[in-house]
């Protein structure tokens, strides 16, 4: 490989088979993940991602014959990444599918003739987000898959993949303003709207099967995949068990930069999951409890000094966000093995108009931590989805990709 060549894969087809299941807000674009596990380790290899969201590492990884783990805190991240990396048996996949899309079409036709009544499940400010009439026809759809959870766990899994789509696809939500953060339409866009939801249904779930089906053709037999919904700060895992370490964590505590527990929330109400546990998940993220200021590195103190001189909490959450992070470096020590790599990918940020240094900040807390740094590299992301303006940050529009070993 040329040392010239760019990291930024500006034309590069990004959502191949299983990795265009469903979107996932600040994803590491495969061809990254892929340059790093192929550069930074060998065939049979455990690769491990902290912060997998929706799998791409772990997809890369299990590509390149190496074995994978991944964690995540998002039950939804957790969910999409398991059923991207389970191969599934066609046959027994084609006699579920099959029978469930019957029973939805069935269901769904009767509903029509109004011979078949649906008790409208509910949640807070359903009817914000849901015509009525896309909310019924949702509920026979969580009414139909719901059993398959008891018959075949992988198969369940891959049905709620296909059916936070369609929630996503039939919802009110102005996708045209961005994809990632939940604004409902407003006016004549609202009154238009008539989404199709059987059909958005069937559609999601013939794409995830060919999706899942041209994957396991691709995928090594004899690799074997792991993922756990649990915190980066606490690894179910042995120490010295890991064999690389590439991921992407979160550029920010979620109330200033980008919301992952926002993104999945819609999906995880119709899941079955309440306001409470949702705000327990946000909670459970990086920064979502709030830490005394203290010295940690001389790049962030002056930062924070900076940040606090025009807005002291904005500054105590940004500390509260580097802290756990720095936690889950500890881990990610502990569990790498010796004379063995991490790859960092991070964008750099804003706080109260004070920038925030995460490629430097990385850098120091690895050091501190153990890590010594071998290279790094700077990206422009060429297509960068940003936030709402009222979440008051600047663009990120560079990426540092960060290479450090465990002596």
């Amino acid at each position: 490989m040329s040392i010239k060549e760019s990291w930024e894969y500006a034309e590069a087809d990004t959502q191949q088979h299983v990795h265009g299941l469903h979107p996932y807000p600040a994803r590491m674009i495969p061809q990254i993940a892929h340059r790093l596990i192929r550069e930074w380790s060998e065939e049979g290899d455990t690769v491990l991602d902290p912060f997998c969201g929706s799998g791409t590492v772990l997809v890369e990884a299990l590509l390149q014959n190496r074995n994978a783990v991944g964690v995540d805190i998002n039950p939804l991240a957790y969910i999409i990444a398991k059923v991207k990396i389970t191969k599934l048996n066609p046959d027994l996949v084609n006699q579920e599918i099959e029978s469930i899309l019957d029973e939805v079409q069935q269901k769904m036709e009767f509903f029509r003739e109004g011979t078949y009544n649906v008790k409208t499940y509910i949640f807070n400010n359903i009817f914000h987000w849901f015509k009525r009439d896309v909310a019924d026809k949702l509920t026979i759809i969580k009414e139909s898959i719901v059993d398959e959870k008891y018959r075949n766990e992988d198969i369940f899994n891959l049905l709620q993949v296909c059916f936070s789509m369609t929630i996503r696809k039939a919802s009110n939500i102005a996708f045209e303003d961005n994809p990632y953060f939940i604004r409902s339409k407003t006016g004549e866009d609202l009154k238009k709207h008539s989404p199709d939801v059987l059909k958005i249904f069937q559609e999601q779930v013939m794409d995830a099967v060919l999706r899942l089906n041209e994957f396991s053709k691709l995928c090594p037999n004899s690799v074997k995949c792991s993922v756990y919904e649990t915190d980066a700060r606490v690894l179910p895992l042995e120490d010295n068990s890991i064999d690389l370490i590439v991921t992407s964590p979160p550029y920010g505590e979620e109330s200033h930069t980008m919301s992952y527990s926002r993104f999945a929330k819609l999906s995880l109400l119709w899941f079955g999951m309440t306001p409470s546990d949702l705000r327990y998940v946000e909670r459970r993220t990086l920064g979502g409890n709030e830490v005394p200021l203290r010295p940690l590195t001389e790049n962030l103190d002056l930062q924070l000094n900076e940040i606090s001189k025009k807005n002291e909490k904005r500054a105590k959450e940004v500390f509260s966000f580097i802290w756990s992070y720095k936690n889950c470096l500890k881990e990610m020590y502990r569990v790498l093995a010796p004379n063995s790599y991490i790859g960092i990918v991070i964008g750099d940020r804003s706080a109260a108009g004070v920038p925030v240094s995460n490629g430097i900040i990385t850098k120091q807390l690895g050091e501190l931590m153990g890590f010594k740094q071998v290279i790094a590299y700077q990206r422009e992301i060429p297509k960068k989805v940003l936030p709402r303006r009222d979440y008051k940050v600047e663009l990120i529009n560079k990426e540092h990709i960060i290479i450090m070993k465990k002596p």
